[in-house]
C-alpha cells in the first residue's frame, strides 16, 4: 500500500469500512429521533425507547418491539381546556341553546363566569 490507500481499508482490510459505520450510526440517530418524537406524541416515555434505539444490536431489537408495543398508546391529541360534551347538529340547535343559556343568565341561575364559560362551550365546542 502505498499513499493514502491506508485511509480507506480501516477495519480488517475493508475497504470504506469507516464510512459504512458513520452511516450505521446516522440510521440509527435518525430512527432514533423519529421513535422519540412518535413515542412523545403517545405519552410513552420518548427518553426510554430513545436510549434503547442507541445501543447497537439492542437498537434493532428494540425498534421492533416499539413498533408492535406502539399500537397500544394511540396518538394523544390536544384537548380544550373545558372540553365539551355536546354537539350540535346545526345552527338552530346552537341558537336555542344560546337562547336557554340566556335565559338562565338573566333569571340569575348562574353567574357571569359560568355563563361566559357555558357560551364559549356552546359556540367552539365540539
Amino acid at each position: 500500500m502505498d499513499g493514502d490507500e491506508h485511509m480507506i481499508m480501516d477495519w480488517w482490510g475493508i475497504p470504506y469500512m469507516g464510512f459504512m459505520m458513520i452511516a450505521v450510526w446516522a440510521v440509527f440517530v435518525i430512527v432514533g429521533v423519529l421513535i422519540y418524537k412518535d413515542a412523545e406524541r403517545r405519552r410513552m416515555n420518548g427518553a426510554l425507547w430513545l436510549i434503547l434505539v442507541f445501543i447497537p444490536w439492542v437498537g434493532v431489537i428494540s425498534t421492533v418491539v416499539y413498533l408492535i408495543v406502539r399500537a397500544n398508546y394511540p396518538i394523544q391529541q390536544p384537548s380544550n381546556q373545558y372540553p365539551s360534551t355536546v354537539t350540535y347538529q346545526n345552527s338552530s340547535e346552537q341558537q336555542k341553546a344560546l337562547e336557554m343559556l340566556d335565559e338562565r343568565y338573566a333569571r340569575g341561575e348562574i353567574s357571569r363566569e359560568e355563563y361566559y364559560l357555558m357560551k364559549k362551550d356552546i359556540e367552539y365546542g365540539k
